[in-house]
Formats: C-alpha cells, structure tokens, sequence
C-alpha cells in the first residue's frame, strides 16, 4: 500500500479536547459561519493545550485536510494517482493525504481501519473501494463523527455516505449491451462473456444495466459465462484462455473490470481477436493502444480529474458534512478513431 502523507491537526482529537463535535471544530479551523464566538476561543485554547498553532486566521494553519483514500486494480490506481497529484499542485489551499491499496492486497479489516484513522484527521474523505460490511461501518462512523465521506466511481449506498460522483453505472453497462447488439449481426445467436470483479458495486451496477439491454433489445444474444477477476490484467488472461480453451464460440466479450490487457493477450493467442466484439471501461495508454490496433472495439470511460474536481467543491463548500447531493457526471466513449488529447 503506497500512502503520502501531508501532516495537519487531528480534528478528532481537537473536538474532544475542547469537548465540542469534529464538524464544529472544522467549521471554525475553516473559517466558517454559525460558530459561537465562545466556542471558537474553546477550540482556539484546545489547539494551544495541544502544541498546535491556534492562530485561526492564519491560511497556512487552516487548510482543510482532504484524505484520499482508492482500493483497485492496478491501472485504475495509476490514473487516480496522477489526477490527484494534479490537483495537489492545483488546490494549494489544501491539505491531502493519498493512501492506495490494490485490490490484490485488500483486507477488510486493514482497510476499514484505514479509513478510521484518516477521518480522525481529516476534514473529509473522498473514496474509491469495493462494497463490504465493515468498510460501510467505518464510513457510517466517520459520518457520526462529522466527517463527509464522499464516494468516488464506485458507490456505496448502504453506508450513509455523504454523496457519490461518478457516472451512471447502470446507464454505462445499458450504453455496453446497446452497442453490442448493434455491432453483431441482427437476430444471429451469440455467446458473450461478461467479466467482473466480486463486490464492486460499480461493476454490479454495469452488469445490471448489460443484462437489461441485451434481454430486452437482444435476446438472441446469450451471456454464457460470469468471469470473475480481480481487476488484473494476468487473472483476466488466465479466465479469458480458459474459457476459449474449451471450444464454445465467442461473439463478445463486455469487461465491467480491469485488466484489459490480459483480455486483449488472450484473444490474441487464440487468433480471434478479429471475430470478438470485445468492450471494455477506463480509458488508459494500453486501452488506447488497444483500440489502435482493433482488438479492444469500445472503451467506456469518465473524467476522473473532473469527479475529484467536483468532490473537491463538494468539501469546501459552506456547512460542508451537513447536506450533499450526489454528482452525475458525462459517460465518455472511445474507438480506434477518437480524438485522443
């Protein structure tokens, strides 16, 4: 797990110091209206007893401490990283701490406990993670403690989560199923492979919408096999070849996941790459790449600079952690002769 560290107050710990709630004490080291004089001395004095700098009118003591925090495969943690180191040198009036995690060294209980200590120092959180009990209950408790957790790309909607950016995943999945079907040869019957990660909602989401399009649009079109992967390009070789292995026709293939490269790696070995409909998410130097020499047909993607953007805004705005509406933002589509900037 790679983690980058900017250091800034413990809000956590003001708040009990001066025996106020977190989000008071992000309301006052923010400048922010509705605080009592009388309790912006209490957190002012708390800070001092604490070896901080008290001195609440001074911008270089008082920015607010964003905690970034993605679990995912490989490729996707890249972009994120570079889009936030983007926005560091963009956003100097901020702090930011960037833990990443790839999913292959996920554990639930490491990294809801991740997510616990960053809320205990930061304004608020921006995350991108898979679905699970005791990451919705460490996000549950942050929210108790004042602190705004927003869900980036991938939602998770029973944690009580402050807003989810992203696009429309069910849209996405739908937008998949629909360009399928017309790329194949009408009323011919097909088998598609559909290739996903467990327990990301983002990709149960996609599938939804998938399944929706082809059962009502395309129903001569048969989704054979569930593939999971674990967002990895070499765990998506190995399923891909396996499946080809055994023989059965292939019209399609629609990855909700990672690794498009290994998918790609696979058809390639087995000389189909030109009889595959092959449609994948996240647009990338390699799925470029892909794109340009025909074996991947469709990518699916989003403006990750512009989600953290708007969840940036998101957590700075006034009365920030007491009312948020989620962003949807433009599903993006790329083939081999996209513009490509």
């Amino acid at each position: 797990m790679k983690q980058h560290h900017w250091k800034s107050p413990s809000i956590k710990q003001i708040a009990q110091e001066a025996a106020v709630s977190p989000a008071t004490v992000d309301r006052v080291l923010n400048g922010r209206e509705g605080v009592r004089e009388v309790t912006r001395k209490k957190v002012a004095d708390a800070m001092q007893r604490l070896g901080l700098n008290a001195d609440t009118g001074n911008p270089s003591a008082n920015r607010t401490r964003i905690a970034i925090i993605c679990e995912s495969g490989s490729s996707f943690l890249h972009q994120v990283e570079q889009q936030v180191r983007a926005a560091i040198n963009d956003y100097p009036q901020l702090h930011f701490s960037l833990d990443s995690v790839p999913n292959v060294q996920f554990n639930a209980e490491r990294f809801s406990q991740l997510i616990t200590r960053r809320a205990a120092t930061s304004s608020g959180i921006i995350l991108v993670c898979r679905d699970e009990v005791k990451i919705n209950r460490a996000v549950k408790a942050a929210i108790d403690d004042g602190v705004p957790v927003i869900c980036l790309t991938s939602d998770l909607p029973n944690s009580r989560r402050s807003a989810y950016v992203g696009i429309d995943q069910v849209a996405a999945g739908a937008t998949a199923g629909w360009f399928m079907g017309r790329m194949l040869p009408a009323q011919q019957s097909g088998n598609i492979l559909l290739i996903c990660s467990s327990t990301y909602r983002t990709q149960e989401e996609r599938e939804i919408g998938f399944r929706r399009v082809l059962r009502e649009a395309f129903p001569w079109l048969n989704i054979r096999d569930r593939v999971n992967i674990n967002d990895e390009a070499e765990t998506a070789y190995l399923s891909v070849k396996k499946w080809l292995e055994r023989g059965n026709p292939l019209a399609g293939i629609y990855n909700t996941a990672g690794g498009n490269e290994g998918v790609a790696r696979a058809l390639t070995d087995f000389g189909v790459q030109d009889q595959v409909i092959f449609i994948g998410h996240e647009l990338s130097e390699a799925s470029r790449l892909l794109l340009e020499n025909g074996t991947l047909d469709l990518v699916l993607g989003h403006d990750i600079r512009r989600e953290i953007d708007l969840c940036l805004a998101l957590l700075q705005q006034p009365g920030s952690g007491q009312s948020f509406s989620d962003s949807k933002i433009p599903l993006l589509t790329w083939h081999r002769y996209s513009y490509f900037a």
